[in-house]
Formats: C-alpha cells, structure tokens, sequence
C-alpha cells in the first residue's frame, strides 16, 4: 500500500465521521414581538414558526450536533436514543427513536417544536396536530449546509450557524485540494455500514459525497435506493480497502 492511499484512508474516516440534514425557507419576516418563518421541509410541508422556540425535542442526532454547536443545548428537552453527543445529552429525556418514537413523552414535554428525519413521518403523523415538526432530509453536503443556516434562523443565532458552516466549508475544501486531482485507481473503495447489518448509503445521500469528496469511492454509489441493503455475497465481491460501522 502507497503512502498517498494510506493518508487518504485517514481523510476518509475525518470527514465522513465528522459529518453532521433539510428543507427550503419560504419566508422570513421579522417584527417587534416575533420572528415568523415559514418553510418547506423535507417531507414537502409548509411549517410556520411564529417565535424563537424555548423547548426543542430532536428526533435526529445531526440536529441534535447542531443545536449544541450553535449554542442552543439549554433549548433541548428530549432527543431520541441515538443522540450521544456531545455529553451533556445524557442529561436530556431520551424520546425513543424514529421507528419507534415515544408519543406521549414527547408531547409531554410541550416542545415548541420537534425536530426528526424524513422516515420518522408515519411514526410521527399521530402527534402533528399536538406539535410544530420539522422533518430533515438532506441529500448533499450543501443541503446540511443550509440545514444548519436554517436551524440558525429558527432558533436566533445566525452568526453562531454561519461560524460553523465557514468552519465545515474551510475543513472540507481542505481536504478537497488533498483528493480533488485522485484518479479512480487511486481510490480506496469504501463500504459504509448503517447500524443495520448490510444497510449502507447510495446515490443521493450527503455522506455518499462525502465519501468521493474524501478520496474514496462508496461501493454502493452506483445502488438505485438512497439506503441499499446490501448482502455479504456483494460486499465481498466488491472488495472493499475501507470499512467504517458506525455504531451508537
């Protein structure tokens, strides 16, 4: 193995790892007594917030990150179970998770509004007459970009959210002049497990980006599904030189 593949493996695990997910903003009015924000999310709805929430359930580890990164922890009454950063969430109501979300517990604790991935809707449609939801469906690294921008927006701390998308823009075209000039054989080929056995990400997902932005090549970019199941005949064949399990 040559030392340039070694230290772009290393530049794969720094920035796929450290990833932090969206909708588009329709509308931003400011006033003397409230800020209203309405938005389309990542589902297609049109959501309205009306005030800077206080209470704040999140549904998603990303947002969760986010939240914390731009100094809104205190904001933050329940996360779902795979919210483990930074340290301080283990002191937060934990709210099960989006295949299995704790419907009473959130609504007891009266968020403003609830934060959660675009695959949690079905589980989450009981409670949307009860709570302000706002679904998250990134696809690029740019739509997490603007996911954090409008998290920024909604809670009153644009210039925190700015400061970290130039701290991620900065990290990321670093290590884009690194890999950006990589032929395909120098390449290491990446397999990215889900904490599902098998389940990893294909085209149309911001971490597949991540991954080519990296220096590598994700062996299921070319998978029709955004999240492939793939057997351990496949993985075999396509001999992956990476493997990164991310697990909670």
């Amino acid at each position: 193995m040559d030392g340039k593949k070694a230290v772009i493996w290393l530049v794969i695990a720094v920035l796929v790892l450290t990833a932090f997910g969206s909708g588009y903003l329709i509308a931003y009015k400011e006033t003397k007594t409230q800020a209203e924000i309405t938005l389309i999310d990542g589902v297609g709805r049109v959501v309205e917030i009306y005030e800077t929430p206080k209470r704040v359930v999140s549904m998603a580890s990303s947002a969760t990150e986010i939240l914390y990164a731009i100094g809104c922890g205190e904001n933050i009454v329940g996360v779902d179970k795979y919210s483990d950063y930074p340290s301080d969430v283990k002191n937060k109501t934990v709210v099960g998770s989006s295949y299995s979300p704790n419907l009473e517990a959130i609504v007891g604790l009266e968020p403003d509004l609830l934060i959660a991935w675009w695959y949690a809707r079905d589980n989450l449609l009981p409670i949307e007459d009860k709570v302000t939801v706002m679904y998250i469906n990134p696809q690029s690294v740019e739509d997490v970009l603007q996911l954090i921008r409008q998290i920024g927006l909604i809670m009153n701390k644009v210039e925190e959210a700015e400061k970290l998308v130039e701290e991620m823009q900065s990290r990321i075209e670093n290590i884009t002049k690194i890999t950006e000039d990589l032929n395909k054989s120098q390449r290491p080929l990446v397999y990215y497990e889900l904490s599902k056995k098998g389940r990893t990400v294909g085209q149309g997902t911001f971490t597949n980006e991540l991954i080519y932005m990296a220096g590598g090549i994700n062996i299921a970019a070319d998978e029709p599904f955004r999240y492939p199941d793939l057997t351990d005949e496949y993985i075999i064949a396509r001999n992956p030189d990476v493997i990164v399990v991310v697990s909670y």
